[in-house]
């Protein structure tokens, strides 16, 4: 689903969203802690500080000690400073103990290589990458209509 998920579906256990001129970040949250993160625009450091300061928003909701499963939603993200790659790979290194898979699908080639280099700075190996939105959702075993 371009434009991320419906952030008023009344399934989501939390909704956050982040917002600055030509960026947006969307993550939303089901009981069963399976997260789906969408971006838009163009990436920078702020909103590398923007997703690691809402995962912890929300983590600080659930528990500190909760396991999530995510799928990442990169069809329309438009690259993102090498900075802030390693700025939220080292950020996952120090919670991948809560992240069981993640998913992350539709980016462009740049963008499919920097999300490798990011989880291999996280040391993420629980992360798979594919093209379309029904692989990802087929590999992390979530329901079909759980996303779009």
């Amino acid at each position: 689903m371009a434009g991320g998920p419906d952030l008023d579906d009344p399934r989501w256990l939390l909704t956050r969203t982040w917002r600055e001129p030509g960026q947006l970040l969307h993550i939303v949250v089901d009981p069963e802690l399976r997260a789906i993160v969408y971006f838009s625009g163009k990436g920078s450091m702020g909103g590398a500080r923007a997703l690691i300061d809402v995962m912890e928003s929300i983590r600080d909701a659930v528990g500190h000690d909760k396991v999530f499963s995510a799928v990442v939603d990169l069809r329309e993200l438009d690259g993102s400073p090498l900075r802030a790659q390693f700025l939220l790979g080292k950020w996952l290194f120090t919670r991948k103990a809560q992240l069981e898979r993640v998913a992350i699908f539709g980016g462009r080639p740049f963008e499919m290589r920097l999300a490798q280099a990011v989880m291999k700075i996280g040391m993420m190996r629980n992360a798979g990458f594919f093209d379309t939105q029904r692989e990802a959702i087929a590999w992390i075993g979530w329901p079909r209509d759980l996303y779009g």
